[in-house]
């Protein structure tokens, strides 16, 4: 019957299993390097934060990642790297930022893959390139989904009110201070925003589009991390790895074979393989002006994170699009007609993007505001409002967000600092923060009622002394909001 469907099919069995091995031989390629951008984008996201050794599990993390790197085909490296990964986000629960907590959904789904295979399978032997086959379709799934809501959460008053948007102030940050825009194309700014982050997932979702949307994508995050705002090269390396794996498996081989030509030196020997004087004075104004970059960037980059972002984040991105763009240029995509980057090996798949999905829509069910990729969109959910178009505030089911507490006055740096912003939070972080920090006095509203704790006078058991459930307190973190409308700008 197989034969049958084969031959019907116009390829013959040996065809078709050469296909299939080819195929795999690709995916595992795709693996080794999947696992190399990834530990990369860990050292970026430690380099960003300055954490390479202030705590042993960052010294490890970045140990592992370096492991990675130099031996992309050693699965219990690669597994003892991803680990770490996730003790990192775990550990730092909830004050974690939003492409780290996507990192840990990536990687959680990555051990998913890995169990299901080892189970399927009946052993502990894993192919490479069947691992990667497992976990890629449903974090493909995810980064759709973290598209989705990087425009869906923007589409709300504040976005598009150009005196608070977030997309001016990036857009302003991204420029030097002499330039200045018209009103009209700091207006028009936040729809052209909408316009990218939504053209990106779409032309990733096609075959004929998808190396394109890479290309695309790739591009307009290398751009976005030179903002003076706040340089995101530690979410553009996230993205960048993610990107990966919605290209053809030939570019994972690809990438190899030219990084096997590096190594081997094969592009230097060609180029000095004959002698003339015009190579010779070609070689010595290379090495002049690299020597007068180099000084030049000495003098410029005297800081840690602009040395890290400069040099460091600019050659990687470079190399990476470069790359990119030649295999674009002058490769086929070579795809069997079985590879559907889109189909779940197992319904269990679904799983973690719901997951995905659900904290994305966490705002407007009542909960989280922060980890919620809710990222600089201008949002509010907050005190029974809300700014977006399309969900109402009647939407949340929780409670969380509709207990707001404004600080009047308090002996609390934190707090006071509250105050002094004409900032509004929620009970739940505030009854944390008093519980934590302990202050001797705090003056506030609570829903329209003035109160004053005493930390003297205030009994063993009062609410405020008492922190919230510890599980809570992992899962839930929600942002300040401003006392007036619109909202400004923030994290």
């Amino acid at each position: 019957m197989l034969a049958a469907k084969t031959l019907l099919s116009g390829i013959n069995p040996d065809e078709k299993e050469t296909t299939h091995l080819a195929l795999l031989e690709a995916h595992n390629w795709q693996f080794k390097v999947f696992s190399v951008l990834w530990a990369i984008a860990a050292l970026f996201h430690m380099a960003h934060s300055g954490v390479y050794d202030i705590k042993l599990n960052y010294t490890l993390l970045s140990l592992a990642a370096i492991f990675v790197i130099f031996r992309p085909g050693n699965l219990l490296g690669f597994l003892l790297f991803i680990a770490l990964q996730l003790y990192s986000v775990f550990n730092m629960m909830p004050r974690v930022s939003n492409h780290w907590i996507f990192t840990a959904f990536i990687n959680l789904t990555i051990l998913h893959a890995l169990l299901y295979l080892i189970v399927k399978q009946r052993s502990f032997q894993v192919n490479q390139g069947e691992w990667l086959k497992m976990f890629a379709p449903a974090v493909r799934f995810e980064i759709i989904i973290l598209y989705f809501y990087a425009v869906f959460q923007k589409l709300n008053s504040g976005f598009f009110s150009p005196d608070v948007s977030c997309a001016t102030d990036l857009l302003q940050a991204q420029l030097p201070s002499f330039i200045t825009l018209p009103p009209g194309i700091i207006a028009f700014n936040a729809y052209f925003t909408l316009l990218i982050e939504g053209a990106i997932p779409v032309l990733l979702l096609f075959k004929r589009t998808r190396h394109w949307g890479i290309l695309f994508g790739v591009v307009f995050h290398c751009i976005l991390s030179y903002s003076s705002y706040n340089a995101y090269y530690d979410f553009s390396s996230m993205v960048f790895a993610a990107y990966f794996l919605f290209a053809s498996p030939q570019f994972g081989v690809f990438m190899a074979r030219n990084w096997a030509l590096v190594k081997r030196g094969i592009y230097f020997r060609k180029t000095t393989a004959t002698f003339n004087f015009k190579k010779l004075t070609f070689f010595i104004v290379i090495f002049l002006v690299g020597l007068a970059i180099i000084h030049v960037l000495n003098k410029q980059l005297y800081d840690f994170h602009s040395f890290h972002l400069y040099f460091y984040w600019t050659s990687y991105s470079l190399v990476y699009i470069y790359l990119l763009i030649r295999f674009v240029y002058t490769k086929k995509s070579v795809e069997a007609e079985a590879y559907r980057p889109l189909s779940l090996p197992h319904w269990s798949f679904m799983i973690l993007p719901i997951i995905v999905f659900l904290n994305g829509l966490s705002p407007y069910l009542g909960l989280k505001t922060e980890n919620s990729y809710s990222m600089f969109s201008n949002l509010r959910t907050e005190g029974g409002k809300s700014n977006h178009y399309i969900i109402p505030v009647s939407f949340q089911i929780f409670d969380y967000q509709k207990d707001i507490v404004e600080v009047i006055s308090s002996s609390d740096n934190e707090l006071q600092e509250a105050a002094d912003t004409n900032s509004l939070m929620v009970f739940f972080t505030f009854k944390d923060l008093v519980a934590q920090n302990k202050p001797a006095k705090v003056e506030y509203i609570r829903n329209g009622i003035h109160q004053t704790f005493e930390l003297a006078k205030a009994p063993a058991n009062s609410e405020l002394l008492q922190p919230n459930n510890f599980i809570l307190r992992q899962l839930l973190r929600f942002r300040l909001i401003s006392k007036y409308d619109p909202q400004p700008c923030s994290h």
